[in-house]
């Protein structure tokens, strides 16, 4: 099974540390488990290949929640810096 997830930002310094902190999670990943994030842009485009369908579905699962964390992190350090 194999999938492209596409997450897109209002710049490129957003996407920059979401795919920066996406990519230290995948380097965790399991061998046989294909996740590559990559920035482009204000776009992070993320590919996932894996034969088990389990293995696929709940690292898409672990992907999206990942990123949405992140966001919610980015966006909390914006409120606080605009005092």
């Amino acid at each position: 099974m194999k999938c492209v997830i596409i997450f897109e930002y209002d710049n490129e310094s957003d996407a920059e540390i979401v795919s920066k902190v996406l990519e230290i999670d995948n380097k965790v990943a399991p061998r046989k488990l294909k996740v590559i994030s990559k920035r482009i842009g204000n776009k992070v485009i993320n590919y996932i290949e894996h034969e088990s369908f389990k293995t696929f579905f709940a690292t898409v699962e672990d992907l999206i929640f990942t990123e949405r964390l992140i966001s919610r992190i980015i966006s909390i350090f914006k409120k606080e810096s605009d005092g």
